[in-house]
């Protein structure tokens, strides 16, 4: 087993708190990062022929690692940032940032991603849960994509990818994003610019962009903001060892540089027990842990 991981250049017992944004987290048993689509499907099919589990990673923006780590094998896809355009047409591999994607588009006068711009996540993680923000959503701009199902290759059509508020097929059934075609619109290169950076400084004045955090930590409950029902409550600012609820906004838990995950995860557990015994309402994370108990 160890011979074939070793053809990928494999870490032991990698620290993962480097690969998430939160910065928290123990040790991943095994480490790769491939180099293209056809090594994360090798990979993925030895985990799965000698039946070792193993997680997804793109930029970890909404993952937080458990203090205990990973007994597996973590596959990062952040060296996947293969892209091509073509017309109005971009094709990105799994692992492009979307800031890349965004400059991307902005240099080929295609208009569309830029609700995206600021979001510090792989175009890969954001299919799978169909990310969003100002109005705009990862459905409204994929017109294809290519996943690995565990068994095969297969391309997926925007019509069957299932997708609603952070949810997609690709979430339900696990699948692998291998690659992405984002279907943009023809546009005014500094109308794109000038948008991007006005959805990025309302981002700045409104989240706390600047400290470790692992963007919102619930998701909007029929429409009404996690953050507004949780600051209703003034829960803003409150603080577990290492972590805080932020100041800036309430639907986000920053690490004050010296949290645990399992700081994390109670403050998370206290939120939603107040929650629920002030106003009735069940809060549920759009973030996830990954890692052993």
């Amino acid at each position: 087993m160890l011979e074939f991981f070793n053809k990928f250049n494999f870490i032991q017992s990698e620290n993962l708190s480097k690969h998430c944004t939160m910065r928290v987290g123990g040790n991943a048993q095994y480490y790769i990062e491939p180099i293209n689509s056809e090594q994360l499907v090798e990979i993925v099919k030895n985990c799965v022929k000698y039946k070792i589990d193993y997680f997804i990673l793109g930029n970890g923006s909404n993952v937080i690692f458990k203090d205990n780590g990973f007994s597996g094998v973590v596959i990062c896809t952040k060296r996947l940032q293969d892209i091509k355009v073509k017309k109005n047409i971009i094709i990105a591999d799994s692992g492009t940032n979307l800031y890349v994607l965004n400059k991307i588009a902005q240099e080929n006068g295609l208009g569309g991603s830029e609700w995206s711009y600021g979001i510090p996540g792989s175009l890969g993680g954001a299919v799978c849960m169909n990310a969003g923000a100002y109005g705009g959503q990862m459905r409204d701009i994929v017109l294809k994509i290519k996943v690995f199902d565990g068994k095969k290759i297969k391309i997926l059509y925007n019509n069957e990818l299932q997708m609603s508020y952070r949810d997609s097929i690709v979430k339900k059934k696990k699948y692998i994003v291998l690659k992405v075609w984002i279907k943009l619109k023809k546009d005014d290169k500094q109308k794109i610019k000038e948008k991007q950076i006005e959805y990025l400084n309302k981002r700045r004045l409104s989240q706390p962009l600047e400290m470790y955090n692992s963007g919102s930590i619930f998701k909007k409950v029929k429409d009404i903001s996690a953050g507004k029902i949780i600051d209703n409550l003034g829960l803003k600012g409150v603080i577990l060892n290492g972590a805080q609820i932020s100041k800036l906004h309430a639907n986000f838990i920053v690490n004050l540089s010296s949290a645990k995950a399992k700081d994390i995860e109670n403050l998370i557990k206290i939120i939603k027990e107040k929650v629920k015994e002030k106003t009735n309402i069940n809060l549920e994370e759009e973030v996830l842990f990954i890692g052993d108990e």
